[in-house]
């Protein structure tokens, strides 16, 4: 069983490891001390768990806290939500679970960084005029694609999980990207709509567990990559489109398959990640050491 870290003479709970900044758990039983904790050692940064000593049926005390602004909510549907739309000046917000309520995105103006599981009754609202970061995960518009999600005029980053009926087109409304992560995306199939980045600053393009994809060479007009992956994507003809991506450092393609075998297009970045197959010309131990992570450069 997850057990949390405990900070401070009061033995409050933390999330999240020492690496990334933390919240504290708020308790049902102490709501103020913890609150006030909060405040004073994690710039308000809060997190609400019905597994983790929140006990109260809703979260309606946030009323009280009108400053906070970095909320998580964990197993969402064991608790009601509704309270926070209360929450005007949040820069982000984390919702985990199968929330049930209704929720009006257009309450936080501020907002800088959203990441949920998306249910019916959530209202994105015509536009997110400050959000940088989306992370959206069952997505499931009546459209099939992104085109139903509001104009976010300064999205930098959107990660896709766990949608299955879910194409790309409607992308090109994002022309900021500068990192693109699509997982679990069963039935995708056409790559097409990234031609949109032809001359874009998209940074970091990744896949993962998208076995019907076809035509993984699309991709090479995006001539701004400098990190690429196709894990478990089903199989590649031929890598040598990566030889029209001259910023490229680092391609991994664990568990797709290379119909031709040949590797050399990958001899010149500093990182491949791949498993070994007999029909491959090269074997890993030919690349640099594992691991290696690639931080886009600074413009």
């Amino acid at each position: 069983m997850f057990s949390p870290e405990v900070e401070g003479e009061g033995g409050f709970r933390l999330m999240g490891p020492p690496a990334f900044p933390r919240s504290i758990f708020i308790e049902s039983d102490r709501i103020d001390a913890c609150m006030d904790y909060a405040a004073r050692n994690h710039q308000g940064r809060i997190a609400i768990s019905a597994l983790q000593r929140f006990r109260l049926p809703d979260i309606s005390f946030l009323a009280r806290f009108p400053w906070v602004e970095y909320l998580t909510i964990l197993d969402s549907e064991m608790i009601d939500t509704s309270a926070v739309s209360s929450l005007g000046r949040l820069l982000r917000l984390h919702i985990s679970g199968a929330t049930k309520q209704p929720l009006d995105l257009a309450a936080f103006p501020l907002l800088r960084e959203l990441s949920v599981r998306w249910w019916p009754k959530l209202r994105f609202g015509d536009t997110l005029p400050s959000l940088r970061v989306l992370g959206l995960s069952h997505y499931a518009p009546v459209s099939g694609n992104l085109s139903s999600l509001p104009q976010i005029p300064l999205l930098e980053e959107l990660g896709l999980v766990q949608a299955r009926n879910l194409t790309l087109s409607g992308i090109d409304r994002f022309p900021g990207l500068t990192r693109l992560t699509v997982d679990y995306l069963p039935r995708l199939v056409d790559l097409s709509p990234l031609t949109a980045f032809t001359d874009g600053v998209l940074w970091t393009l990744e896949f993962g567990n998208c076995p019907k994809i076809e035509h993984h060479d699309q991709v090479r007009v995006i001539r701004s990559l400098r990190r690429l992956a196709f894990n478990k994507c089903g199989e590649i003809p031929s890598l040598s489109f990566l030889d029209d991506l001259p910023a490229l450092e680092s391609f991994s393609f664990v568990g797709t398959n290379i119909a031709d075998g040949s590797l050399a297009p990958c001899l010149r970045l500093r990182f491949a990640g791949f498993l070994d197959k007999g029909h491959y010309s090269h074997r890993r131990s030919d690349f640099p050491s594992a691991g290696t992570h690639v931080k886009p450069r600074s413009v």
